[in-house]
């Protein structure tokens, strides 16, 4: 059986899209951290890895982005969104009230800024890797005067009680993870593929320019996200992920023209979507005939070179 890194400990919401990619609970390999997820994956100690990437509150997840861009070579292979369900989970029987500490994800906390503010205005908050180790170390402590933020599932899993439900700011908080590994999936026809440019030169129009290729072969833009290089301030690169897979005429021609013009490009992945196709949306191998044979003219041209 396949081993499946994901970000651990048990009962976190990577193992919830783990678990959704099809992948049996016995096959996971509970990791510490992003990294080392993406390390164990890298250096072959796991088949496939499973992290987040993405918070629809609070945006892209940057030790994900950043890792995928500068440490491993691997490649998105699928992704899945998960619906975010918060609870206060505490020793049972303890008021609300009562905690003076609340440990979690700093997405988490982010994402009960207002129920924290109105209910526990003066306690601490204390960011840890996950909303399962923060469960998992109220559980240790012992202390009734802490709780975590976390799953329903983590509450579970460390026999603790939930004091409070429903604390998120919002009903409509998703997450989505993206399933890491060494392949390309075959085009599906309702794909998704995803790169990381570097411009090189910070000139007025330069991203414009960038864009521009996209938009000439009406391409859409599902993402686009700016992150600092890192190496000087003020220096970022872009993470793309534009509708249509590797195989397609026009995203290949895309990636080229990319490739050519930008030079420093890292592709992300090419792979399937995480929503069902709309039953309306056209068919757009049409448009990539269109490429084919425009290549093939110009083709026939310069084979009459002399």
């Amino acid at each position: 059986m396949a081993r499946i890194a994901y970000l651990g400990p048990r009962a976190t919401f990577t193992e919830t899209a783990a678990r959704r990619l099809g992948h049996a609970p016995e096959a996971l390999l509970a990791c510490r951290d992003i990294g080392e997820v993406l390390r164990t994956v890298a250096e072959d100690g796991a088949q496939h890895g499973v992290v987040p990437i993405e918070n629809r509150l609070e945006g892209g997840v940057s030790a994900t982005l950043d890792a995928l861009a500068d440490d491993v070579d691997l490649l998105i292979e699928a992704e899945v969104d998960v619906a975010v369900e918060l609870v206060l989970a505490g020793a049972r029987g303890v008021a609300p009230e009562a905690v003076t500490e609340v440990w979690s994800h700093p997405v988490a906390l982010a994402s009960c800024r207002r129920w924290l503010r109105e209910h526990l205005p003066d306690a601490e908050l204390r960011p840890v890797s996950s909303t399962a180790r923060a469960a998992a170390d109220v559980a240790a402590s012992g202390r009734p005067d802490v709780a975590a933020i976390a799953n329903p599932l983590a509450v579970e899993h460390y026999e603790l009680g939930a004091l409070a439900t429903d604390i998120a700011d919002t009903d409509s908080n998703h997450t989505r993870f993206v399933q890491v590994g060494h392949s390309i999936p075959a085009r599906t026809g309702w794909d998704k593929t995803s790169l990381v440019v570097y411009i090189p030169d910070n000139h007025p129009g330069a991203l414009f320019a960038m864009l521009e290729i996209f938009a000439e072969r009406e391409l859409d833009l599902t993402k686009i996200e700016s992150r600092p290089t890192k190496h000087d301030l003020g220096d970022y690169r872009f993470f793309v992920d534009v509708a249509g897979h590797l195989g397609d005429e026009r995203v290949a021609d895309a990636l080229a023209a990319i490739k050519r013009t930008q030079r420093d490009v890292k592709l992300l992945g090419s792979y399937p979507r995480r929503r069902q196709r709309p039953p309306d949306l056209p068919d757009r191998d049409a448009d990539d005939a269109s490429f084919r044979e425009a290549a093939d003219w110009v083709a026939q041209w310069r084979d009459r070179i002399d």
